[in-house]
């Protein structure tokens, strides 16, 4: 389910950088971008916050511990 997401999310980045760049004929250019650009920060910022939760290898939290 996650990976069907996921490909949907790609595909509409894909078809909005599309309209954004200019390979089809809208006159909407200017906020296809702004919307490209969105979606591309929003994405960076879930990739960090998700590679951000893993916890460091071999740290324990527990007191008393060598």
């Amino acid at each position: 389910m996650v990976t069907l997401l996921v490909a949907v999310v790609l595909l509409g980045m894909i078809i909005t950088a599309l309209y954004a760049f200019g390979t089809f004929s809208t006159p909407y250019t200017g906020a296809f971008r702004v919307g490209f650009y969105l979606l591309l920060m929003v994405g960076l910022v879930a990739a960090v916050l998700v590679m951000g939760r893993h916890p460091f290898e071999g740290y324990d939290p527990t007191p008393g511990t060598p």
